[in-house]
């Protein structure tokens, strides 16, 4: 489908149909079809609309406005189009500045901002020699080859998907394909980010090579009010391909409202029960700082890693249990806190039930966005 939007025609997939509109902004290299498998994975009841960006996929192709605020306003004029009351912007790499740009616009009808490994509002300053390649990286199939094998995937793409990456990239107007390293990467529109009021979601990629875990920590998620961060283990800069269930969970559980706000320390402990107890996985890993530690009853240290620790939230929620964890006392220094727990575990089987009372502690540090995540973490108390 294509529609009028500041004096270019842009394409757009169309896909469901709900009360709320997801609005995907893709890559630098991507269109439109980067959203498909993340799409058909959702579980949430919503219209998804992908775009085309200008000079990628089947939208027009201009000699010029491939710097953020013409992308920017491209989008808006094709949400007015649209007459979208009720939307979330998605936005990855390059869309995740363009979206976080829109955001700061405030913009009627926006009800939330979710940031897939999103290239930061204040811009990249690259060495001339890393931006020099940038330009080439989409030049043929095999630079673009080169450049999923070694930059942008972690996980390796089906043939298929392989394929799609190959030709979305090669097949971009040779204007967008240079502008975005030459000059649109480092452009700076952080200015009004601070107007941003919206729930806000930034999911990362553990093992991503281009927007790290660590730019997002240190740089795009301080700059985001309220902002929260989620880590997709394993995964390198092209999470929707990569992984779209993953991604689409995380945006499933956002939209659930599972992605909750924990201003202070003891909300930590409240959440996370609350997210083990309902089986939301994501929720409680969306409580966890990349760089946590979780300690078990059985004296086992799992660290290593998001990807470590999810497995062992995952036992624990194959079990079922109902845990409720009672805060006996906080000690707060600066941005570190320790919990003092009461704890009870209740499990039951089909022959069998058993209920475990002990202590528990939890170790919290809360985040430059505001939110307390935990850094050590014993869910089963030690009774």
């Amino acid at each position: 489908m294509e529609i009028k939007a500041n004096g270019i025609n842009l394409h757009f997939e169309d896909h469901g149909a709900g009360e709320q509109t997801l609005i995907f902004l893709h890559y630098w290299g991507g269109t439109s079809r980067t959203w498909d498998n993340m799409i058909k994975a959702l579980k949430s009841k919503v219209r998804s609309v992908a775009f085309d960006a200008r000079g990628w996929g089947k939208s027009d192709r201009p000699e010029s406005g491939y710097d953020i605020v013409s992308m920017a306003n491209d989008v808006e004029a094709a949400i007015a189009a649209l007459e979208l009351k009720n939307y979330i912007l998605v936005g990855h790499s390059m869309g995740g500045k363009v979206a976080q740009l829109l955001a700061s616009r405030q913009l009627a009808g926006l009800t939330g901002l979710v940031l897939v490994a999103p290239s930061p509002a204040q811009g990249k300053s690259l060495p001339e020699d890393i931006r020099e390649g940038m330009k080439r990286a989409y030049a043929v199939a095999e630079s673009t080859a080169w450049t999923i094998d070694n930059v942008l995937a972690e996980i390796s793409l089906s043939q298929a998907v392989r394929e799609q990456v190959i030709e979305d990239s090669v097949g971009g107007a040779s204007a967008a394909k240079q502008y975005w390293p030459a000059a649109a990467i480092s452009e700076d529109v952080s200015a009004d980010l601070g107007r941003i009021d919206v729930p806000v979601l930034v999911i990362g990629g553990e093992k991503d090579k281009v927007d790290s875990v660590e730019l997002l920590e240190t740089v795009v998620v301080p700059s985001l009010p309220g902002a929260q961060l989620t880590v997709i283990p394993g995964v390198g800069h092209l999470s929707p391909l990569e992984a779209p269930h993953h991604v689409a969970s995380r945006i499933d559980a956002f939209l659930a409202g599972g992605m909750v706000s924990t201003p202070y320390p003891e909300d930590v402990a409240t959440a996370f029960d609350s997210g083990l107890n309902s089986g939301n996985v994501d929720g409680v890993m969306a409580l966890f700082h990349p760089q946590a530690v979780m300690r078990t009853t059985d004296s086992l240290v799992v660290e290593g890693g998001p990807g470590a620790i999810r497995s062992e939230i995952e036992k624990l929620v194959s079990m079922k249990p109902i845990i409720k964890n009672t805060v006996r006392r906080v000690l707060k220094s600066g941005d570190i806190a320790l919990l003092l727990l009461d704890c009870e575990i209740r499990v039951a089987s089909d022959d069998h039930s058993s209920v475990q009372h002990g202590t528990a502690t939890q170790i919290v540090e809360r985040s430059a966005a505001g939110n307390w995540r935990l850094r050590v973490s014993n869910p089963l108390g030690t009774g």
